[in-house]
């Protein structure tokens, strides 16, 4: 069966203003994780990862009623590198094969 990947990324810190640039809820930090499901079974890795708003957000900035999770993914694949993201899903699918097939999680 072939494996399916879901990405979640959550915003952190928000800085809600930056008197430098006057630019409001700005987006430190974000938290994300990949998960893999394959045959029923899944596992997930993830990370998190915070950015420097000393100047404020130049030509990227959007505003946070605009936001949405693509945009967080985006920053999240751009940061982390397509290589990286490669390197996990394949430990993520390698997990999830080394799973016995009687696996559940437990409640």
């Amino acid at each position: 069966m072939t494996i399916t990947y879901t990405y979640t990324a959550t915003p952190t810190n928000i800085v809600p203003y930056n008197m430098s640039t006057q630019q409001r809820d700005i987006i430190q930090g974000i938290a994300w994780t990949i998960t893999g499901t394959k045959d029923g079974k899944s596992t997930a890795l993830g990370g998190s990862l915070d950015f420097d708003i000393t100047n404020g957000v130049s030509d990227s900035f959007v505003a946070i009623t605009d936001l949405t999770t693509d945009n967080l993914q985006a920053w999240m694949e751009a940061r982390v590198g397509i290589e990286r993201l490669t390197e996990m899903k394949e430990n993520i699918e390698a997990t999830i094969d080394s799973l016995p097939d009687d696996y559940t999680v437990a409640p």
